[in-house]
């Protein structure tokens, strides 16, 4: 054999062995919960990895948002006054923001995310002057951070925003993110530039109410899908009929739809979009499942107790719901039947905590 065909054959072999070793990717539930958790859980394995302390989370870990990698947690906290990066490998406090300072105090209520290069914070920012006897409500804004700004970040980039928004979701592209309220806002990330509005409350759908929905978690993964319930009714008077429908944000097209799936008899928190066969998944007191290409709802079962937040295995064979107590749930998608309930060390409440996939 010639030696150049021997080097390449044996380093094709080599190749081939170092990626077998590799370590195959697993699912990783992220969870917060008071006063100052962060848990990491490895879902196949029905085990919590880390329980890492927040510092100064000031009896409350809100909002998730994992950073694209998968190795960085920023958890809102300090009752929505700073912003936390947990690096989730050492479970040191690698980030921090903290919004208020001086005589201005400033939330963000729940409408924090990160851009798909993992770069930059953005942040919808709620700031208030305090007086010597009264607070002065001041306009709202968008704060942009580095994520490398370390333990005293400061924003990069302000710029006007507008009120009753609490979700951003960053469009897929890295160049524009949306801001969700009573309308879907769409913005330019490096401007701050208004690209468009579109229709939440008015909807546009001849026949139904103004729309109201309850979207407080930024379930995204794993298509970069955002999906919530939406209450309305259709007609009016006697013959009105309340309905429940998907809203559904496409955030790699940044189309918006709407579809109704059942007149409403349940009332749901939260939902997560399959990659299986366009199901999506509800929660609240019951677990139900929604077929989308038939716009009708396929199965529901009752719940030990209430869950607020769902998510979904990266591969959509298994369903999670979290939030409100202190377990993490483990469910067939097929048949929605329990197949583990993983109690959390402690026993803390993870309340309003947003429940995160992460792949690593």
């Amino acid at each position: 054999m010639r030696p150049l065909i021997a080097c390449a054959l044996a380093l094709s072999l080599f190749g081939s062995q170092n990626l077998s070793a590799r370590p195959a990717l697993r699912d990783y539930i992220l969870t917060g919960a008071k006063p100052d958790h962060l848990f990491v859980i490895d879902a196949a394995a029905r085990k919590v990895t880390s329980d890492i302390r927040v510092p100064d989370a000031n009896g409350i870990v809100g909002l998730v948002v994992p950073s694209p990698d998968g190795k960085r947690a920023y958890v809102l906290v300090n009752r929505m006054e700073s912003i936390s990066g947990i690096d989730l490998d050492t479970g040191k406090q690698v980030f921090r923001a903290n919004l208020s300072s001086g005589d201005e105090v400033v939330h963000s209520f729940f409408s924090v995310n990160i851009t798909p290069d993992g770069r930059e914070l953005i942040v919808h920012e709620l700031p208030t002057k305090r007086g010597l006897n009264e607070y002065h409500v001041q306009e709202p804004r968008f704060a942009i951070f580095k994520t490398d700004a370390g333990l005293d970040a400061k924003p990069v980039r302000v710029f006007p925003a507008p009120r009753r928004v609490h979700l951003v979701l960053p469009k897929a592209d890295g160049k524009s993110f949306y801001a969700l309220g009573f309308q879907l806002f769409e913005y330019d990330l490096a401007t701050g530039k208004k690209l468009g509005e579109r229709g939440i409350r008015n909807w546009g759908r001849p026949g139904y109410s103004t729309p109201d929905m309850l979207a407080f978690w930024p379930v995204t993964e794993p298509l970069d899908v955002f999906v919530t319930p939406v209450y309305s009714t259709l007609g009016t008077g006697k013959d009105a009929i309340a309905k429940t429908s998907l809203m559904k944000l496409d955030l790699k097209s940044g189309a918006l739809s709407y579809q109704d799936f059942e007149d409403t008899s349940a009332v749901i928190f939260s939902a997560v979009a399959s990659p299986r066969n366009g199901e999506v998944f509800t929660v609240y007191t019951q677990l139900s499942k929604i077929d989308t290409n038939k716009g009708v709802l396929v199965d529901r079962v009752n719940l030990p107790h209430t869950f607020y937040t769902i998510n979904i295995a990266s591969d959509g064979h298994e369903v999670f719901v979290g939030g409100t107590m202190c377990d993490v749930a483990f469910y067939d998608p097929d048949t929605l039947k329990q197949r583990a309930n993983l109690k959390l060390p402690g026993c803390p409440d993870q309340s309003i905590s947003t429940l995160r996939v992460i792949r690593r």
